[in-house]
């Protein structure tokens, strides 16, 4: 009896042994995944050191990332280093081993954008659409642009890990898309989503048409992600981001993360209807039509343009009319500095791209407002900014299903 007992213990003992083995062998392998996306390449001994093992665990650990494809040999040292003897070999991320696609779903235009594992460009698409384009043929032209994309990239449905989604719309935790409009005191506001987004589950129809999963967020808070990474804002962690194209709108990025808020409302100061945002959008779009002699319902990109071009060389008209564009955008700016007290303000958008005549005023009435303005730099990015942080979104999802360490 106290044999059977023993043998028992002795097999209860062995099999939780195998069990931390086994968990330890993956926090290793997740650790390294870590140390090589943070590096730019490593010896067997730069692993050892960066995950603290021995010299055998991380020559296993390297044996099975290379087996997997995460990682490869480096063509060449290390800035072209060299050492006495034999150089030790170096080892990095193999960077087209999988890829992540982020795409902008807007009024005016979808756009798809492909990074490999370091987070570089490997293709940039846009195509237009019809403003009054309902869901199925709005998905239907990203998915088709999504699928150009992907087979004239060079790439392989296979290697495509994670896909991101920028929408026009408030965005709930739940991915749920809202039309401001519905909200109390939302009558009157600009059209802040979609025709019928807010009637369908978009997470649900958006993944069933891209035939994977995707990822949902609001378009500008993703433009604000992207500045973040690759634009004006990336050496800090609070930025307030203002947003001037076919409509205004903001987004707060607050110690390197989006804040959404509790029902995906932060930043959304436009609908405080005191700052008149709507009514300076308006004033723009009927001056843009009546100087183009347009009786259409809206003005197009080309007259917007027009107008700005006007401004720039003088009009009494366009200027006053983009000075009020510039004030309502600053009253909303300085509401939010004077919220979160940033290290930055980055003034985006396609009107951004007019340069000091936007900025210049938006810069004036700002400084009017601001107790303590901080600096204002405008977008380096173009018209593909959501669907770059998209892209840094499906980035960020996939490191870390990568990095998870399975219970």
């Amino acid at each position: 009896m106290r044999q059977d007992t023993r043998r028992k213990q002795s097999a209860q003992t062995s099999a939780g042994r195998s069990g931390d083995a086994g968990l330890l062998r993956k926090l290793n392998l997740a650790a390294a995944m870590r140390a090589f996306l943070d590096a730019e390449s490593l010896t067997v001994s730069g692993l050892r050191t960066s995950i603290g093992v021995s010299r055998p665990t991380a020559d296993d650990v390297l044996a099975t990332l290379l087996d997997q494809g995460f990682v490869r040999a480096a063509v060449e040292q290390p800035n072209g280093e060299r050492s006495a003897g034999r150089p030790a070999r170096h080892y990095e991320v193999d960077a087209e081993a999988f890829n992540v696609v982020g795409v902008d779903i807007g009024a005016h235009k979808v756009a798809v954008v492909i990074c490999d594992l370091r987070g570089n460009t490997v293709s940039v698409r846009r195509r237009s659409v019809d403003p009054n384009l309902g869901p199925a043929g709005r998905i239907g032209a990203a998915a088709r642009l999504m699928e150009t994309s992907v087979r004239q990239s060079g790439t392989s449905w296979d290697r495509i890990r994670s896909v991101g989604c920028g929408i026009t719309g408030t965005v709930t935790h739940g991915s749920e898309v809202k039309d401001v409009r519905n909200l109390p005191a939302g009558r009157g506001l600009d059209v802040y989503s979609l025709p019928g987004f807010d009637t369908i589950d978009v997470v649900a129809e958006v993944s069933a048409r891209f035939k994977r999963e995707v990822l949902i967020a609001n378009d500008i808070h993703l433009a604000a992600v992207a500045e973040q990474w690759q634009g004006a804002a990336t050496e800090t962690r609070d930025l307030v981001y203002m947003h001037a194209g076919r409509r205004i709108g903001s987004a707060l990025v607050i110690d390197g993360r989006i804040h959404n808020g509790r029902h995906g409302l932060a930043a959304s100061v436009g609908a405080m209807k005191i700052l008149g945002w709507p009514e300076a959008m308006a004033n723009l779009d009927r001056q843009c039509r009546r100087l183009a002699g347009s009786t259409a319902a809206k003005a197009t990109g080309e007259e917007v343009l027009a107008l700005f071009e006007a401004a720039a060389a003088g009009n009494d008209t366009a200027v006053r009319t983009v000075d009020r564009v510039a004030e309502a955008l600053a009253l909303g700016a300085s509401a939010l500095v004077h919220a979160v007290d940033p290290d930055l303000v980055v003034l985006g958008g396609g009107l951004s791209r007019s340069g000091d005549v936007l900025a210049g005023p938006f810069q004036r009435h700002f400084a009017e407002t601001a107790l303590d303005a901080p600096e204002i730099r405008l977008s380096l990015l173009g018209d593909e900014s959501v669907a770059l942080g998209a892209a840094r979104m499906a980035l960020e999802d996939l490191e870390a299903r990568m990095l998870a360490v399975p219970a």
